[in-house]
């Protein structure tokens, strides 16, 4: 197998021997191509926030259309700057075949302009003139933005590969998303009306990159298309995560990878040999294509035409993508959106389904599809690790015995007045959606005490490592009751399914869960001292900040600016998780060369 890190080796360690060498010329071509190319970006960001985040006079929106052509034409100019600063020139066009067809696409978008204005009145004849020139600045807009991906993801990837720890470039990377997430959230044509304050953008954007679902303002009616777009595009960067993400374009554009690149992404995706990095990465992004796309297909072939709200194939992309990175947020009023997940079967067994498959992990996932695969292809299935083991069964007693205790406290609760199916179909909605998706059917304040302790349970637990959910995760809780179950039973080790777990392991549960306990502790605490809510309601909306659910008994908007703030560093904390958050913060010990002796402690 060849070293995954040999791309990189080969651009660092200098021209091997027969290879052509950089001229001081090509030298110089290829650093002002690249000063460039940060240039062109700089433009390309600021014309199209003005264009879709502002009113523009009709001065500033001719000024834009010019701003995008000379980024056009400036894309074309830096391909043609790198081709000559590249030894051999021809050798960039292998390695970087995307751009080299979107800058072909360019070329005959700026050459024929005519050929696009004749095609668009050959669809639309009627259309106006003003219009179909929006349409061209759109087109031009929408080259500038895909001819820019590669190289941003180059970059991103690049990130990968420094010196940071994982722990630290995942919180950092979720904390700069939501800072720029925050800042397009507060353009003009995000919101209707007098727009969001920044405390309010930043908490709707650390909501959405989290993957939570808490919001301070009803995301239906205060975004106007531009906004949803944004929380769009925020939600499935949170959900993947973004070194996954960059990664990913990474390789589809061509580019290669260095060493500690791939040990990063190793211990991001918890996958245990380098040279799989690239195809697991590769998997990740087309299984949550192919299931986002199945999802958004069902529920437009689903929509009801009674609830003009919540049809279109823009909701439907929508909160299929909501539905599998567990995020929650429903963009239709709320009368649409109770009907749309309270009525019927179709719709909410398909949100169902989406927030179990993302709530399973991708390491799951991608050992499953592998299994199907074989199998189908008449070979024997490969083996099933011990960790997508602890993860299925513990899935699915949670979401068994979630849906039998939900459906025993609240049949005569909550969910009185329904038919029998309805339900259990009830019931087993909120042992799912308790579990980090925080889609709703029912007002919470319905909901018995006890059924309220189970959903925090459920909420405190969350969805399972490698996936688009938070809370301690599934495999914690399971190593958590194996080790117990060693200790009761006299062995000295934790077994299961005749593997024995590393001490490091039970180390990492154990620590997760202590750590997990005293973050709500601490916050609840922070939380009585400046709200005068409720206790419960506190505790729930803590609970569920951490574990970004999403399920809230109405307190998010009433929070006082220090509990919103409050409830933000949970959302965070809760999506980067409380361990990997604490790694990020301290410091590593070197290494030791040996060991202390051992002496016991008393316990019990």
């Amino acid at each position: 197998m060849s070293d995954p890190g040999s791309n990189h080796a080969r651009e660092s360690a200098g021209p091997r021997p027969g290879h052509p060498v950089a001229n001081p010329l090509q030298t110089m071509v290829r650093r002002s191509a690249d000063v460039l190319l940060v240039l062109l970006a700089i433009l390309a960001g600021i014309s199209l926030i003005a264009d879709y985040g502002f009113y523009l006079s009709p001065a500033l929106a001719s000024a834009s259309e010019v701003a995008t052509t000379v980024v056009l034409y400036g894309l074309l100019a830096h391909l043609i700057a790198r081709l000559y600063a590249t030894p051999g020139h021809w050798g960039y066009t292998r390695t970087h075949r995307v751009e080299v067809l979107i800058a072909a696409l360019i070329v005959l978008h700026l050459a024929l302009p005519g050929v696009f204005e004749s095609a668009v009145r050959l669809f639309i004849p009627a259309l106006p003139a003003p219009d179909v020139t929006r349409l061209y600045v759109a087109l031009s807009q929408l080259f500038v933005s895909i001819a820019l991906i590669p190289p941003a993801m180059r970059y991103g990837a690049r990130m990968a590969s420094s010196a940071v720890q994982p722990a630290s470039l995942i919180a950092l990377s979720f904390l700069a998303t939501i800072m720029i997430g925050g800042a397009l959230l507060m353009l003009p044509r995000a919101t209707h009306g007098a727009g969001l304050s920044s405390l309010d953008a930043f908490f709707t954007a650390a909501s959405a990159v989290c993957v939570t679902g808490l919001t301070v303002v009803d995301t239906a009616s205060t975004f106007t298309f531009t906004g949803h777009l944004i929380l769009l595009g925020l939600i499935q960067i949170g959900g993947l995560g973004i070194m996954t993400l960059t990664t990913f374009f990474a390789f589809m554009s061509g580019g290669g990878g260095s060493l500690k690149q791939f040990s990063t992404m190793k211990e991001l995706l918890a996958e245990e040999s380098l040279g799989r990095i690239r195809s697991v990465v590769l998997q990740i992004g087309g299984v949550t294509l192919l299931v986002e796309a199945a999802g958004a297909c069902i529920l437009y072939l689903s929509q009801d035409a009674t609830h003009p709200g919540a049809t279109g194939i823009f909701p439907s992309v929508f909160h299929a993508v909501s539905a599998f990175c567990n995020a929650g947020f429903i963009i239709v009023d709320p009368a649409a959106g109770s009907h749309m997940l309270a009525e019927g079967t179709v719709v909410p067994v398909t949100i169902m389904a989406l927030v179990i498959a993302g709530g399973l992990g991708f390491p799951v996932l991608i050992s499953l599809a592998r299994s199907v695969h074989m199998v189908l292809g008449g070979a024997a299935p490969h083996r099933i690790t011990v960790h997508t083991r602890l993860v299925l069964i513990t899935t699915a007693l949670l979401l068994a015995g979630g849906t039998v205790v939900f459906f025993l406290l609240e049949r005569t609760g909550a969910f009185a007045g329904m038919s029998a199916d309805r339900q259990v179909l009830s019931a087993m909605f909120y042992a799912v959606t308790a579990r980090t998706a925080g889609f709703a059917t029912t007002a919470l304040a319905s909901f018995s005490i006890p059924a309220i302790l189970v959903m925090l349970a459920l909420m405190w637990i969350g969805a399972s490592p490698g996936s688009t959910g938070g809370g301690i995760k599934t495999t914690t809780i399971a190593v958590a009751f194996v080790a117990i179950r060693s200790l009761v039973t006299g062995r000295t080790s934790a077994e299961v399914f005749r593997h024995r777990l590393p001490e490091r392991t039970l180390m990492q549960a154990f620590s997760t869960i202590a750590l997990s306990l005293a973050v709500i502790g601490i916050a609840l605490f922070c939380l009585v001292l400046v709200e005068e809510h409720p206790f419960v309601d506190l505790l729930f909306e803590v609970v569920s900040a951490l574990g970004t659910v999403g399920l809230s008994m109405g307190i998010t908007p009433a929070l006082s600016p220090t509990g919103k703030v409050i409830v933000m560093a949970l959302i965070f904390i809760g999506r980067v998780g409380v361990l990997a958050m604490v790694l990020a913060l301290s410091r590593r010990s070197p290494t030791r060369r040996h060991t202390f002796t051992e002496e016991a402690v008393h316990i019990t």
